[in-house]
């Protein structure tokens, strides 16, 4: 383990070794932070660039410093913090006589679940989860078309269909019949690694394995796509709220 100074922060970082990569890369998540340089990059470059980023790793590290402190299930109830897009907003909790069936909206920069006034706390999270669950799908999936075309552009491919649906087990597919399946949870991380569980699906269309030319197609779409993966396994679970 490496350390910088900062100010008066310390800031350890860990470096990684790659063959593949070109230039030095930092990525930051839960655990800590991670630099993957070049094989043979000199130490005293490494330092140079992680001093360079330290604004952006502190602010990084903040960052999952909040998200550590949301990890458990939410009840939805008023004062929460939801997640979108790797950004957590408060929910707002409406009830009222003239209430007479739940809903769920996101209205200048807040959640606001509506509900009928005799609705306990209890049950908020078993109303208002599904509700939440839709309206993802449903934004996600004007976003993720548009969020695509940078990518079908560059691969001269496209998919058939694009759907955002449950999935236990996976962040996405890619069907025998050129149809993307993202899971909805993938749309509570941040954009870039949205980004990379897209362009990974739909690098499918043209390589259906996990070949070298698959891999290289990827580096082609998102050159820095390790850094995602791995931000994803180590902070994948934070998604399951």
């Amino acid at each position: 383990m490496h350390t910088i100074q900062f100010g008066n922060a310390i800031i350890p970082y860990e470096v990684k070794w790659s063959n593949r990569r070109k230039t030095i890369s930092i990525a930051v998540d839960s655990n800590g932070v991670y630099v993957t340089a070049p094989t043979n990059t000199p130490q005293e470059k490494i330092v140079s660039v992680v001093y360079q980023k330290a604004k952006w790793i502190r602010a990084q590290l903040a960052h999952f410093n909040e998200l550590n402190d949301s990890m458990h299930h939410r009840s939805f109830l008023a004062g929460e913090k939801l997640p979108y897009l790797g950004r957590q907003y408060r929910l707002k909790i409406e009830k009222g006589e003239s209430i007479l069936s739940p809903s769920f909206k996101f209205q200048q920069g807040t959640f606001i679940g509506q509900l009928p006034a005799d609705i306990a706390m209890e049950n908020h999270r078993d109303i208002l989860l599904p509700l939440y669950e839709q309206w993802i799908k449903t934004t996600g999936e004007v976003f993720i078309k548009l969020r695509m075309q940078r990518f079908t552009v560059k691969l001269q491919e496209e998919p058939v269909a694009v759907k955002i649906k449950e999935q236990q087990q996976r962040w996405g597919s890619c069907t025998p019949n050129r149809q993307l399946l993202l899971n909805w949870r993938i749309l509570l991380a941040p954009v870039s690694v949205v980004d990379y569980v897209l362009a990974h699906e739909l690098v499918h269309l043209k390589h259906m394995n996990h070949s070298k030319e698959f891999w290289d197609t990827l580096g082609m779409l998102m050159s820095n796509y390790e850094e995602k993966k791995e931000w994803l396994r180590m902070n994948g679970k934070t998604l399951y709220i």
